[in-house]
């Protein structure tokens, strides 16, 4: 016998075994009155994965396909979903840094203004900072030949 969701106008779910889908509804356990069957949750149609994290979104217009209006609607969509998942999930909620710069030598690793704000707090001086920034990111342990 198949198990099916179902509920009541006074807002009891539950499940039942019935012997086909054309058997009638059974009453309410609570109230008594008549039910009505639920379409299943959406785990059993294979949504039950999260959507994909912020990590993964691109980060410069070249990851965007420059600009290709399929690819950032994509996008937008993907972190929409993700936004929302968070909101209902707050365990699974990523920390975000606002990016002060993430083209150039930030592409790999995005300078976030916590980390400018850190470097300027010494000099007072946030260009200064930035161009340390650089500097730190611009020393590449390949040899000149293999790049």
């Amino acid at each position: 016998m198949p198990m099916y969701d179902y509920a009541c106008t006074c807002g009891t779910r539950f499940e039942r075994m019935v012997p086909s889908w054309s058997s009638p509804a059974p009453d309410c356990p609570d109230c008594g009155a008549t039910t009505r069957r639920r379409p299943p949750s959406p785990s059993m149609h294979g949504l039950a994965a999260p959507p994909a994290p912020m990590t993964s979104a691109p980060r410069s217009w070249e990851g965007l396909n420059n600009g290709d209006r399929d690819t950032v609607t994509h996008w937008r969509r993907a972190v929409e979903a993700r936004r929302e998942f968070e909101a209902r999930h707050p365990e699974h909620r990523q920390r975000r840094d606002a990016i002060a710069a993430h083209e150039g030598r930030f592409e790999r690793t995005p300078l976030t203004y916590r980390e400018l704000a850190s470097r300027a707090a010494t000099s007072g001086d946030a260009n200064q900072a930035a161009a340390e920034a650089s500097r730190d990111r611009r020393t590449d342990p390949r040899p000149r030949d293999e790049l």
